[in-house]
């Protein structure tokens, strides 16, 4: 009888992970034995043929699961495809660590130039792909992180669109290789949703770090009564510190007197891994230390979450509101 693994060594990656039938098989096992520990939840499917011990996510929280999960399905229909086809779209945006808004991790993505299909759990999108627009990650070959973004914008939402496309410029930038939407978009040519890759194009920046403040700018450029703002604005104290905040707006004069905040729970972790391991309660209150800073500058700031991007009538209000008092419109 096989023996299963019923967790996984800290940092092990969709390799370690997966376990495959034919390995299973190749090693004495049985088909019995699968079904067995499938029954038994020693072993989950993640599609047909490859499988993770079913405690191979249980110390990461639930987007973290969710992500790491579909990534690893991901891999596991890379392994079990032809050459010529290649990772594209949403999974290709997971093996490139690209955040989007709502992908949908139901699908794995491949793109060929010989042929497209569609079957359960798997789409093969028929389009050319230049050996430019292909990169290697963990040995499989994807579309690039622009073509990724392209392909993903073009299929969702005009504001996945969006999303997508900031993330793919923000990425470029953070990994100090830029990247250059507009030759990818010229070369897609006439195609399903060009135009709404087309229109996201226009708003789209490398300066928004998370799908909320890309969101966010979203409806901030929505709403006819607020001026558009500015992006990552820097605020230098007399004692030489410096905040930098989602966005700002300045008066007549250009001084600035208003800024907004973006708070989601993944910038709360983020800022807990880079501090050391701090505890999120210590960096919350890190955070009204800073805007008590910002405050005492005369700058009105204000602060939204996802819940208020949920309601965006009252967040417009709340920042217009702000926007009054401080000078900035009338």
């Amino acid at each position: 009888m096989t023996t299963f693994p019923v967790s996984d060594p800290e940092g092990s990656t969709s390799a370690s992970r997966i376990i495959y039938r034919r390995s299973v098989i190749g090693e004495g096992g049985t088909d019995r034995d699968i079904r067995r520990a499938l029954k038994e939840r020693q072993i989950d499917r993640l599609r047909h043929g490859s499988y993770v011990s079913s405690s191979a996510y249980a110390d990461l929280e639930d987007h973290e699961r969710t992500e790491t999960r579909y990534r690893d399905t991901v891999v596991a229909a890379a392994r079990s495809g032809t050459s010529r086809r290649f990772l594209s779209h949403q999974s290709a945006a997971a093996m490139l660590d690209v955040p989007l808004l709502d992908p949908d991790h139901s699908v794995v993505h491949f793109v060929s130039e010989r042929s497209g299909r569609t079957s359960p759990g798997l789409v093969i999108h028929q389009a050319p792909i230049p050996d430019h627009h292909l990169v290697t990650v963990d040995g499989f070959q994807v579309t690039s992180i622009g073509r990724t973004v392209c392909d993903v914008a073009r299929l969702g939402t005009f504001r996945q669109a969006v999303c997508a496309l900031d993330s793919g410029l923000y990425q470029g930038r953070i990994r100090e290789q830029p990247v250059d939407l507009q030759p990818i978009v010229d070369a897609l040519g006439p195609c399903h949703g060009i135009n709404v890759l087309r229109t996201a194009l226009i708003l789209a920046t490398d300066q928004s770090e998370s799908i909320g403040e890309t969101i966010s700018r979203c409806v901030l450029c929505d709403a006819e009564l607020l001026p558009n703002p500015e992006l990552q604005v820097v605020i230098t104290l007399p004692d030489g510190t410096t905040y930098r905040c989602d966005f700002g707006w300045r008066d007549a004069t250009g001084r600035l007197r208003v800024v907004g905040e973006f708070d989601g729970r993944t910038k709360y972790h983020r800022q807990s891994a880079a501090s050391g391991g701090a505890l999120p309660e210590d960096v919350i209150y890190d955070e009204k230390l800073r805007e008590d800073a910002i405050r005492a500058r005369d700058i009105a700031v204000v602060r939204w979450n996802w819940n208020d991007l949920a309601a965006p009538r009252r967040l417009v209000g709340r920042i217009y509101d702000a926007l009054q008092r401080s000078g900035v419109v009338e």
